[in-house]
C-alpha cells in the first residue's frame, strides 16, 4: 500500500487528463496534499490574495477563453470566500471547477471546534454551485471527477464543486488510475423542433433575434444564421460580439430605451437563443418584456424556456447546434438590415444619459486595442458597455454587472483573462468604490506575469447607489469614500499610474499600457475629466 500514490498527488493529473492546465488558489493547511502532484504536471497555478479573487479569476479565465479553470479551496472560510464568486459565475452560467476539503471524516458534524470547522458546508456549496458532489471513499474519486467534467461539456455552464475529505487525501489509491471516455457534447435538439421552427420563421415578416451568453460558444453557427436569415439582432451583455461592431444587423444591445422596447413588442417573432431574457440583460421593471408575437426559445437547460417569456415553441439544445441545423432551412427575409440601421439610430433616444457619457471611452478602447479583452465591473461605464460597447468579436466583454452584480468583480477577473490570453491586451473598467474591493490583486497580477490596464473611474463615491437614493428621494448617506490616492497604492503593489484628464490622454495611456511590462492604472478624476 506504501507504494501508492496518495489520492491528493493524483488529482493534478486527473485535471491535466481532462483538459485543465490553470488552477487558482491559495495553499492552506487542508490543501497542500492538492499540491504535491503539481511539480511537474503541466498545470500552471496562480496564487489570489483572497480566495474570491481565486473565483472571479477562473471566472474571467472561462469567459476569456472558452474553457474552465480549477480552484484549490481551503475547508470553511475558502469555501465562504469564494462563495460571492461562485454566485457571480452561476448566474452568468461560466464554467468552473471549485475543489475544497472537508475536515476529517470521523470529526464532521461533532461540533468539536476543528480547524476551519463550518457547520452545513456543503449546504453551503451546492447553494451557489451549478454541480455538488462529495466524494467519501477512494473508489469514489474517480467517477466523480468523470461526473464533473461530462457536466461541464454538455450542460449549462456554471461552477461544479467537489469536496474531499482531509484525512482521504492522504490515502493511497490502488490504481491503476484511467483516462476518462471523451465526454458528451452539449444536447442536439430534436429534429421536429428545428423544423417547426423554420415553419414559423417562414411565416414571419419583421423577425428579432435576440441572442444571450448560451450562443457565444456556437458564435460562428449563430452568425451564420442571423446572416442567412438576415435578421436584426440584439446580443446581451454575455454575447457581445457574435456580431461584430458595424455588422449590418446588429440593432445593439438590450438595455430596454422606449425604442428598444416597442421592436421587441412589435417584432412579429422573437427567436432567443441561449438567453434568460432576465432583468439584468435588460433592466426592465418588475412586469418584464412584452413580447407579442411568436416566441421561439432555444436553451440548453429546459427549466429557462419558461421563464421571463413564454414560448410558441421552446427548444432543448445546445445554441449553436440548433442555428447550425437551422440555418439551411431558412430563407433570407427583407429589410432586416434597414430594419436593423432604424435600431441602431434610435437606440439611444431616453438612455439614461449617466450612462451615453461613456460612450466615447466604450469605442476608444477597441479603437486603440483591436485585440483588447474587456471586464467591466458594477460601475456607470460597465452599465453603459452592456448597452453600447460593441467589441470586435466574442469573449471581449465580460461584464459583473448583470445577473449576481458583485463590485470588485473586474480586476481578478482581468488578471485571469490575461493568464488565459497572455498575447492581448486586458482592460479592466472599475470605479473607485468597487476598486477597492480587491484592490490587493495587483499584487496578483504582478507574481502571475500577468499585467492588466486598469481604466479607473474616479467619484469618490459609490456613484449608482447614490443616484438611486436620491431618485427615491432618500438622503444619500454612506456613498461618499474617503479620497485615496491611487497614485502611491499603484507604486505599493509594482504598477504605474496615469492621471488621464481628456479621452486623448486616455488613448495615448491606453496604447503605452499595453506594451508596459507591469500593470497601468489609469485614473480618471470624474471632477477634471472631459
Amino acid at each position: 500500500m506504501a507504494d501508492h500514490p496518495h489520492l491528493g498527488t493524483l488529482i493534478p493529473q486527473l485535471l491535466v487528463e481532462r483538459g485543465i492546465d490553470t488552477v487558482f488558489g491559495i495553499p492552506g493547511v487542508h490543501t497542500v496534499e492538492l499540491y504535491r502532484g503539481i511539480p511537474g504536471s503541466g498545470l500552471t497555478h496562480v496564487t489570489p490574495r483572497h480566495e474570491q479573487g481565486a473565483g472571479f479569476m477562473a471566472d474571467g479565465y472561462a469567459r476569456a477563453t472558452g474553457k474552465p479553470a480549477a480552484c484549490f479551496i481551503v475547508t470553511g472560510p475558502g469555501l465562504l470566500n469564494i462563495a460571492t464568486a461562485m454566485g457571480q459565475a452561476l448566474a452568468d452560467s461560466i464554467p468552473m471547477l471549485v475543489i475544497t476539503t472537508l475536515n476529517p471524516r470521523q470529526t464532521l458534524g461533532r461540533g468539536e471546534g476543528r480547524l476551519h470547522e463550518l457547520r452545513g458546508q456543503s449546504v453551503v456549496g451546492r447553494e451557489v454551485s451549478a454541480l455538488a458532489l462529495t466524494i467519501w471513499t477512494v473508489d469514489q474519486l474517480v467517477p466523480a471527477f468523470d461526473e464533473a467534467f461530462a457536466f461541464l461539456s454538455s450542460s449549462r455552464p456554471g461552477p461544479v464543486l467537489i469536496e474531499i475529505p482531509i484525512d482521504l487525501l492522504s490515502e493511497p489509491f490502488p490504481g491503476p488510475v484511467t483516462s476518462m471516455r471523451k465526454p458528451a457534447g452539449p444536447p442536439m435538439p430534436r429534429a421536429d423542433d428545428v423544423e417547426a421552427a423554420a415553419t414559423l420563421i417562414a411565416k414571419a415578416r419583421k423577425p428579432l433575434v435576440i441572442a444571450g451568453g448560451g450562443a457565444v460558444a456556437g458564435a460562428d453557427a449563430v452568425r451564420e444564421l442571423i446572416e442567412k436569415l438576415g435578421a436584426a439582432t440584439l446580443l446581451t451583455a454575455n454575447a457581445k460580439g457574435i456580431l461584430p461592431a458595424a455588422h449590418p444587423l446588429l440593432a445593439g444591445g438590450c438595455m430596454l430605451t422606449p425604442s428598444l422596447h416597442r421592436a421587441i413588442g412589435e417584432a412579429d417573432l422573437v427567436l432567443a437563443l441561449g438567453t434568460e431574457l432576465g432583468e439584468t440583460e435588460f433592466w426592465y421593471e418588475l412586469d418584464g418584456l412584452k413580447l407579442n408575437g411568436v416566441v421561439i426559445r432555444v436553451d440548453i437547460d429546459p427549466r429557462q424556456l419558461h421563464r421571463n417569456a413564454r414560448p410558441t415553441l421552446p427548444v432543448v439544445g445546445d445554441a449553436g447546434l440548433f442555428a447550425a441545423a437551422l440555418a439551411p432551412l431558412v430563407k433570407a427575409i427583407e429589410g432586416g438590415a434597414a430594419y436593423a440601421r432604424q435600431l441602431q439610430a434610435a437606440r439611444l433616444d431616453g438612455a439614461d444619459p449617466r450612462y451615453v457619457r461613456h460612450r466615447p471611452l466604450l469605442d476608444a478602447i477597441w479603437q486603440v486595442l483591436p485585440d483588447a479583452v474587456v471586464a467591466a465591473d458594477s460601475t456607470a461605464a460597465s452599465y453603459g458597455g452592456n448597452f453600447m460597447a460593441e467589441p470586435p468579436a466574442a469573449r471581449r466583454w465580460m461584464s459583473a454587472a448583470t445577473g449576481f452584480g458583485t463590485l470588485g468583480y473586474a480586476l481578478p477577473a482581468a488578471v485571469g483573462a490575461k493568464v488565459g490570453r497572455p498575447k492581448v491586451p486586458v482592460v479592466c473598467i472599475i470605479g473607485d468604490g468597487g476598486f477597492q474591493f480587491t484592490l490587493p490583486e495587483l499584487a496578483s497580477a504582478a507574481d502571475a506575469g500577468a499585467p492588466i490596464i486598469v481604466l479607473l473611474w474616479n467619484d469618490q463615491r459609490y456613484g449608482e447607489i447614490e443616484e438611486y437614493m436620491v431618485r427615491n428621494q432618500i438622503a444619500p448617506l454612506g456613498v461618499r469614500l474617503q479620497a485615496t490616492d491611487f497614485s502611491a497604492a499603484a507604486k505599493a503593489f509594482g504598477a504605474k499610474h496615469v492621471a488621464a484628464r481628456s479621452l486623448g490622454e486616455v488613448k495615448e495611456s491606453l496604447l503605452a499600457a499595453a506594451s508596459a511590462p507591469v500593470t497601468t492604472i489609469i485614473e480618471m478624476d470624474a471632477s477634471q475629466y472631459a
